[in-house]
């Protein structure tokens, strides 16, 4: 992720020295070598140049363990050589691999970034699955890929029965590449633009879709996160700095896996949980400064900052917010309190690229960011947010028809996000096109507007905004002894809102409501 730092000029001369070409723009100053890092394009140059010779003495990975309480470190030049045993292992075990489906079923671990990166280097595709689903759901999405090999490491997550019934024969260990030599030569089988990685959509509606990625997709992404690192050290003002990032999100999700791509290009270490139980233990132990974050987890910093528990949250300091719709004052009292505040936007159809906000003042903090200048974004006459580039998927995988209703003729990929654009050219996300009601009257309202009002009640936890019957209604999670606060909320809210808009059944949970597999509500 580093774009700018200093280095030495004898040690270009090494690079040149062992053969290696240089990937940068060289330009002195002062007797100083000036380099500014070029974006790598492909898997085998992140491997051979980084993880092995640029890198290669710097922390890669570090895992905790809760029952030693101890943090095994991984090094990029140990994490390298495991890669290539994963290479062997593949391809000495699965002939013809390249095409072919191979999964992975697990939870966070050392295991799944080796084999992620065997898979891909060998020539196979890559399945992330979400070990959390119903059987249901699993055998859909395994039915519908027609997987080669599925590696696991044999823990029961509701479906072990089912999977060894019908899958038993294909079903490997995460750690079967231990026993094999490392590649001696690094293959180059991946085609830039076929499918490398396939992932599955959450499928709040109907089933999931499998959104197709290509290795040039991923990349792509990289100038966003290179970005990001630039930000970063602008704000130390160190051209020179080395940080770790805490992951805590499941690897299956876009927002951790392609942590194993950006953090590789700048040498920089994971922090990787597979338990986010264990949150406050493991950021002591392994010290982290940036953290990716959903809603909820945005909203725990925020509590321990404002309560004073600063010490709580060890060294972080950058939390990257992976999601349209956190609270602006929320996110404001964080930057406010020193921390580092990155709103990113982007969705899996796109790779996660997208938009990049890195205003830290009132005006602008609610915001997705003002756009990247190697994409091209535009919005439609009925609001939906529009964006085309070289990080748009290949499509839905055996969906064509899906595939049409988001990718058009001309390349654009419609976000199914509504979205509006102020006079600084920033761009706000203010609800999904699909989540809209359409009223008797013709006006369509979106429920996430309401939401973020009723959310600034503080005695509101969370809430859903739906239609319940001919009204519009709302779903709150709260303590017991504050409903009445809510419902004098609402109607003082009702009072500023239009009347097509005014809430008119209040329900309260006095339980969390429910989620689906990667965290999002259940309407």
């Amino acid at each position: 992720m580093l774009l700018k730092y200093c280095i030495a000029l004898e040690d270009i001369v090494y690079w040149a020295q062992c053969g290696a070409p240089v990937p940068h723009e060289i330009t002195t100053r002062e007797g100083i070598v000036m380099v500014k890092v070029k974006v790598l394009d492909n898997v085998y140059d992140l491997v051979t140049l980084n993880m092995e010779q640029r890198f290669s003495e710097r922390v890669a990975l570090r895992f905790y363990n809760k029952d030693t309480d101890e943090v095994t470190t991984v090094l990029y030049k140990d994490y390298a050589r495991d890669i290539r045993r994963a290479v062997s292992y593949f391809q000495s075990t699965i002939p013809d691999i390249k095409g072919k489906k191979i999964c992975l079923l697990n939870k966070n671990c050392y295991e799944y970034a080796v084999n992620s990166f065997g898979i891909m280097l060998a020539g196979g595709v890559l399945v992330l699955l979400n070990q959390h689903k119903s059987w249901d759901e699993l055998s859909y999405e395994l039915g519908l890929v027609e997987p080669t090999a599925i590696l696991t490491d044999g823990d029961d997550y509701g479906t072990k029965e089912q999977l060894e019934a019908a899958y038993g024969s294909i079903l490997r260990p995460m750690d079967g590449f231990r026993g094999y030599e490392p590649v001696a030569e690094m293959p180059r089988c991946i085609d830039h633009d076929d499918l490398m990685v396939l992932m599955f959509t959450s499928g709040t509606t109907g089933r999931s879709k499998g959104v197709m990625l290509s290795e040039r997709n991923f990349f792509s992404v990289m100038r966003a996160h290179v970005q990001i690192g630039e930000h970063m050290m602008e704000y130390k003002q160190d051209p020179n700095l080395v940080v770790s990032q805490y992951v805590v999100l499941p690897m299956f999700h876009l927002s951790a896996f392609i942590c194993l791509f950006s953090w590789a290009h700048g040498g920089w270490g994971l922090n990787i949980s597979n338990d986010i139980r264990n949150f406050y233990k493991e950021i002591q132990r392994m010290p982290s400064q940036v953290i990716a974050v959903v809603p909820v987890i945005m909203n725990t910093l925020h509590k321990d900052l404002i309560r004073g528990r600063r010490d709580r949250l060890g060294e972080l300091w950058v939390p990257i917010c992976s999601s349209a719709m956190f609270d602006p004052k929320v996110m404001l009292d964080v930057a406010n309190s020193g921390m580092f505040v990155v709103q990113g936007y982007g969705a899996t159809e796109t790779c996660g690229d997208g938009i990049i906000n890195y205003a830290q003042d009132e005006k602008h903090i609610g915001a997705v960011g003002q756009g990247n200048d190697y994409l091209d974004y535009k919005i439609e006459p009925d609001g939906e947010l529009c964006m085309r580039g070289d990080s748009v998927m290949l499509g839905y995988y055996k969906d064509p028809e899906a595939t049409a209703e988001v990718l058009d003729k001309d390349g654009w990929f419609h976000t199914g996000d509504l979205a509006r654009v102020d006079e600084d050219g920033y761009y706000y996300i203010i609800g999904r096109k699909k989540n809209l009601i359409i009223l008797d009257s013709g006006e369509n309202l979106s429920p996430e507007e309401l939401e973020g009002l009723v959310e600034k009640c503080p005695a509101v936890q969370e809430c859903i905004v739906k239609e319940m019957g001919k009204k519009i209604g709302t779903v709150v999670y709260c303590e017991k002894e504050q409903q009445q606060t809510v419902r004098d909320y609402v109607t003082e809210l009702n009072r500023t809102l239009p009347l097509y808009k005014r809430i008119g059944v209040v329900e309260f949970s006095e339980t969390p409501l429910p989620r689906n597999a990667t965290g999002k509500l259940v309407r």
